[in-house]
């Protein structure tokens, strides 16, 4: 606790690491976040004294007020002490979670998922960060980045190890001469926080310092290629760490009835998977006829129809809350009487609270949704059978990666459309990880095309794609043709010990 107080406050580069080139905004949750990250990141160091209130208030140019609320969040949540007296003052604390008796609960916060594609967004930055420093770096500079790996070497405490690793990156990326690049890398581990460093050993530690030296000597050596080999494989090490964490944790914020009961065998896994998307089709099927009358086949859509159409879908969303995160029909083109294109949709926003979708139906704009492309709206359209499609990146509505079950409705024997529902595949992953970790060994879950959904063993992230038994790597799951009738049911997934994949 030996560290003396700056009387300037802050420096400038730490307040600005801290808020990027902005200000901080009046709400105080958002600056205990941020100064919470700061003290998790190593930029104020554990003990280090915080200006006075004035001081401080002043830099991050907020209230007095806000800043003494943000505080009083911060003590709550351990991050700072305040000691009267002389000497006294308010020191940063910065948290052990790699302590074996300090479970590390803020990994709740990401699912599996989650990870995952944090660990592919650091990639991409670190990677191209570490190749433009090997094409761009002058000698001061990695003279510079040699010295920053004799820091993190050097570091003794969690909280200077932090700090020394942090401030490698952000040199790296001020080697290949971005800022943009430098406030990217900072603002992801700032997401990450404290986490990058859960449960390392010394011995861990100095493998670390190790790989950045290795990086270094890349630099020098101008070898852009391998520069970003040694920088993706450092996040894919962390990203692995995380995901073999992540799924030793139970989430004691699922209540009972939210999880899937404790199986047996991969069979019975599967066998309450698909019990659990059949829930979600019966639920549909209201959903669907309300449409089917809704739409009508009349000149014209019946308007006192919609109201019970949005009381069907607010039903479903409520329903299944915790998994179903967009529910809503969609017409086929010419369907609804004065629209080429429509549809109802809902889905869930962070509150909790239902909102429309809106998107832009206008063949004739730049950012028009043709649902028409989408497998969630052909399938059902080829096959009139139900279907679950996914997972994918809902890049045109809500940006989110989901599975979308989808029930065909049709008006006097003429296909009119989808009832649907989006699946979040952090929602799904995060009552699954319970039932899978009872299982004799690791098991991954597949969709029929052979992508992961669902996995408990950290080698195997979301999204990945592999190949299924007795299926050639190049081989695709065949499509039916338009006018014929699927014989598979709409869930043929696969449930598959780890060891067994190639």
């Amino acid at each position: 606790m030996g560290h003396a107080r700056l009387d300037v406050g802050l420096t400038t580069a730490t307040a600005r690491t801290i808020w990027g080139s902005g200000q901080a905004s009046g709400r105080a949750e958002q600056v205990a976040q941020r100064l919470g990250e700061a003290i998790r990141l190593g930029l104020i160091l554990d003990g280090e004294r915080l200006p006075s209130e004035i001081q401080l208030s002043e830099q991050l140019g907020i209230a007095t007020a806000t800043l003494r609320e943000a505080l009083a969040t911060l003590r709550e949540r351990g991050l700072i002490v305040t000691r009267r007296g002389r000497g006294g003052g308010t020191f940063a604390r910065s948290p052990h979670v790699e302590l074996p008796d300090s479970p590390p609960w803020r990994l709740l916060d990401f699912s599996t998922h989650d990870i995952r594609e944090l660990g592919d967004h650091r990639a991409a930055i670190s990677g191209m960060a570490a190749q433009l420093a090997a094409q761009r770096a002058l000698p001061e500079e990695i003279a510079n980045l040699y010295r920053q790996v004799e820091r993190l070497r050097a570091a003794t405490t969690a909280s200077h190890r932090r700090r020394a690793d942090t401030q490698f990156t952000i040199e790296v990326a001020a080697a290949a001469q971005s800022s943009r690049l430098a406030r990217e890398e900072l603002a992801l581990r700032a997401e990450v926080g404290d986490l990058l460093w859960l449960e390392r050993s010394d011995a861990d530690h100095e493998v670390s310092a190790r790989s950045r030296a290795e990086l270094v000597d890349a630099i020098r050596r101008s070898d852009p290629q391998r520069s970003r080999e040694l920088a993706e494989q450092h996040v894919a090490a962390d990203t692995r760490r995380l995901l073999a964490a992540r799924l030793e944790l139970d989430d004691p914020r699922l209540h009972a009835t939210d999880r899937i009961r404790r199986p047996s065998s991969r069979r019975e896994v599967l066998k309450r998977i698909t019990a659990q998307f059949e829930q979600i089709f019966v639920s549909l099927d209201p959903l669907a006829a309300a449409f089917a009358e809704l739409a009508g086949g009349a000149d014209q859509a019946r308007p006192e129809g919609l109201p019970k159409l949005r009381e069907i879908i607010f039903e479903v969303l409520n329903t299944h809350n915790g998994l179903v995160a967009g529910a809503g029909a969609i017409a086929a083109p010419e369907t609804m009487p004065g629209s080429r294109y429509w549809l109802e949709w809902w889905w869930t926003r962070t509150s909790g609270e239902p909102e429309a979708l809106r998107v832009n139906l206008d063949p004739a704009a730049p950012d028009f949704f043709d649902y028409t492309s989408a497998d969630w709206y052909l399938t059902p359209m080829r096959t009139s059978t139900r279907h679950v499609a996914g997972p994918y990146v809902d890049y045109a509505c809500t940006n989110e990666y989901a599975l979308t079950v989808a029930v065909p409705v049709t008006i006097h024997d003429r296909f009119a459309g989808v009832a649907a529902a989006d699946v979040l595949v952090s929602n799904l992953q995060r009552q699954l990880l319970p039932a899978l970790r009872t299982l004799s060994e690791p098991a991954v879950l597949l969709n029929s095309g052979g992508r992961v959904i669902a996995s408990s063993a950290p080698q195997f992230a979301t999204g990945m794609q592999v190949p299924l038994p007795g299926t050639p790597a190049s081989a695709k799951t065949p499509g039916n043709s338009p006018g014929q009738t699927a014989t598979r049911p709409p869930i043929n997934w696969h449930l598959l010990p780890a060891s067994g994949i190639r």
